[in-house]
């Protein structure tokens, strides 16, 4: 699963006040990028926005993204799962693949779709492309988006038999 090289990455990690690990130097981007997927899979580690002075894999819209030691992969090492101090910020991605996630920001237009979805009424693929100027290519790729954050979409046919999307599972949507 994981091996020797990936150990010490993580033994590192444990050993370090803020559990971040860093990237070595001379990993290329996609050789980092395959790491950072494959310790996340494991649930050994998350990604977590960093401040610009501490150690990080990638840079995006949020700004510099690290890899922090979860407690399993404390626990992984033998290590008690409860971490000392961390001066990261809270988990950004995915939680479906053993990451957690965060709420879309107001004002975009992710944003726009949930609250679109949660509505009664709920909403047509054609009501999303209207409201995000989006096509609809992108706007079913946001709905998928969606579906791997963990969000429950349910589908029904409208009075007109256009399928309507709505938010399955509202208390838990909220949550994320």
């Amino acid at each position: 699963m994981i091996d020797e090289t990936h150990q010490a990455l993580l033994k590192a990690a444990a050993e370090s006040p803020d559990q971040l690990i860093a990237r070595p130097s001379g990993l290329n981007a996609r050789a980092a990028k395959a790491l950072s997927a494959k310790l996340c899979k494991t649930m050994l580690v998350i990604e977590v926005v960093v401040p610009k002075d501490q150690p990080h894999w990638r840079t995006d819209e949020r700004g510099p993204i690290g890899l922090c030691l979860t407690p399993v992969g404390r626990e992984s090492l033998g290590l008690s799962p409860d971490a000392p101090g961390s001066d990261a910020s809270p988990p950004v991605a995915d939680a479906r693949s053993g990451r957690a996630e965060t709420k879309a920001r107001p004002g975009t237009k992710q944003a726009l779709i949930i609250a679109m979805l949660r509505r009664d009424e709920g909403a047509t693929l054609a009501d999303l492309m209207g409201a995000t100027g989006w096509l609809a290519h992108s706007t079913r790729a946001a709905l998928t988006g969606l579906r791997k954050r963990g969000m429950t979409l349910a589908t029904a046919r409208d009075a007109e038999e256009r399928t309507v999307y709505r938010l399955a599972d509202i208390a838990t949507t909220e949550a994320r």
